[in-house]
């Protein structure tokens, strides 16, 4: 079945200043409950018009920060029949009482952050994050929510992800997944950039450790269906769904095809969610099948259109251009 996602910054303030974060030089923005609740409101009537169930990522900045949270955890749970929802953290403010109180809502699942092992992770995240981390996943799993680690994949960890996996299969984690670093502007692009060769090799690295899991019947599954990694797993190709079953919310209310393909197509306190979704010309553009010429040739090139366009995006400022770690001629 179809679902439509919501990525939603509902804050971004946070705890951590991560040095690939996409937010580095953003000021906190909160905006009111009432304000909160009527973009909520406008994807509860997007879904109704589109006859689709919805998904929502909360995020930040650290959704933890939020003095809104609980409130709009409440709203969720009336909602339970139209969309499930997520959060992504980064761990570090999860305490028992949280873990208890927000596993009462029955979220799909709780995603944290590790960027390798513990010497890289707390180079990119902060010292002593890779301890917390883990504190907060063995509370997690307590709860009985299911867990899920992202790896963001740079020049500098890709090597790294196995430890990841490993770390995750001792602590119980259901589900490792990955993608790309999006440069954004940042003093650290070139130096997590991955070219090429790097990307194919990360992309063997996460299928070994795929297989290995599979073979030894873990209950931890590295989760591989993102841009590219369906040529190592032969599953159904992935394409980028910003802007047609994914939008995203930051925390002005600015709409974007997608946290990491930052195209403000309106602003949610003076434009609808619905009305944007049919009429704005970058919306309609994302929302057609469309083939880079350097594809043409491969014969994934319907189902994978071009692999990861906020990369290629970021890059080139050209979302329809082929995925730039791909090295099918």
């Amino acid at each position: 079945m179809r679902t439509f996602y919501l990525q939603w910054h509902i804050s971004e303030a946070c705890n951590l200043k991560c040095k690939h974060c996409y937010q580095e030089d953003h000021k906190p923005v909160q905006l009111d409950f009432d304000t909160l609740l009527s973009f909520l409101n406008q994807y509860r009537e997007l879904l109704s018009e589109l006859k689709i169930k919805g998904h929502i990522n909360l995020t930040g900045g650290e959704p933890l920060c939020s003095p809104y949270l609980f409130k709009l955890l409440d709203e969720f749970k009336k909602d339970s029949d139209l969309y499930s929802f997520s959060i992504l953290t980064n761990g570090t403010l999860l305490t028992k009482e949280l873990a208890k109180k927000i596993s009462e809502y029955n979220p799909e699942y709780i995603q944290v952050s590790l960027e390798g092992g513990k010497r890289t992770n707390d180079f990119v995240r902060g010292e002593g994050v890779y301890k917390k981390v883990g504190e907060a996943i063995k509370l997690l799993k307590k709860n009985n929510i299911f867990t899920s680690i992202s790896f963001t994949a740079t020049k500098i960890n890709y090597k790294e992800f196995p430890l990841v996996v490993k770390y995750a299969e001792k602590l119980g984690v259901d589900n490792v997944w990955s993608d790309r670093f999006i440069p954004l502007g940042t003093e650290y692009d070139k130096d997590f950039i991955m070219n090429v060769e790097e990307t194919q090799e990360y992309l063997d690295i996460m299928a070994k450790e795929r297989v290995r899991l599979i073979e030894k019947h873990s209950n931890t599954h590295v989760s591989m269906n993102r841009a590219l990694q369906f040529t190592r797993t032969q599953n159904y190709a992935y394409h980028c769904n910003a802007g047609r079953e994914l939008l995203t919310i930051m925390e002005n209310g600015d709409l974007v095809p997608c946290r990491r393909m930052p195209i403000v197509v309106g602003n949610l306190i003076k434009d609808n969610m619905l009305k944007l979704y049919k009429t704005n010309k970058i919306l309609k553009d994302l929302q057609k099948e469309v083939i880079p010429k350097d594809c043409l040739a491969c014969e994934d090139a319907k189902q994978c259109q071009g692999g990861l366009r906020c990369l290629t995006y970021a890059l080139t400022g050209n979302y329809k251009l082929k995925d730039p770690g791909c090295n099918i001629e």
